[in-house]
């Protein structure tokens, strides 16, 4: 019995240091993140941003990221996406792509997959762009991280 004690210690000591204490092995549940709804799968985070406009809500990506929007297969009805800070959900949402006619309500974020000069805008509503009664890019959990981490653009 003691030896199966040992063992059992030995084994979640080697998990503890393999995982958290190897550099390689961060969370993707840190930082700034828009997931996939579906699966949880991150799609990009903060390391992929290059700047994030408080204004226009446009996000700055850098070539790799872009290229992860650019790969996503988004079905003509949209796929429901959530951002996440630190692990916690801000605000959910829909990537649209752009060859779809569905419409999409004024008050739900939206991301088309269009990259424009590695640039992608959080959008309210689809196709259009009318004001929401309450916009959800405008939680200040957002404006803060990227303040924080000097990619907020004013």
């Amino acid at each position: 019995m003691l030896i199966v004690v040992v063992l059992v210690s030995i084994g979640i000591f080697a998990v503890f240091v393999w995982r958290f204490l190897n550099p390689n092995l961060q969370s993707q549940e840190e930082g700034f993140g828009i997931y996939l709804r579906e699966d949880d799968r991150l799609v990009v985070s903060d390391e992929d941003f290059v700047s994030y406009n408080q204004t226009s809500h446009e996000i700055k990506l850098t070539k790799p990221g872009a290229e992860k929007i650019e790969a996503l297969n988004i079905s003509v009805f949209g796929d429901p996406f959530v951002v996440k800070i630190d692990g916690e959900e801000i605000y959910n949402g829909t990537f649209m792509t752009p060859i779809s006619s569905l419409p999409i309500a004024s008050s739900e974020a939206v991301i088309v997959t269009l990259v424009q000069n590695d640039t992608i805008r959080i959008q309210m509503g689809y196709p259009g762009t009318e004001p929401a009664d309450r916009d959800p890019r405008n939680d200040s959990r957002v404006i803060d991280f990227f303040q924080k981490t000097g990619k907020l653009i004013q």
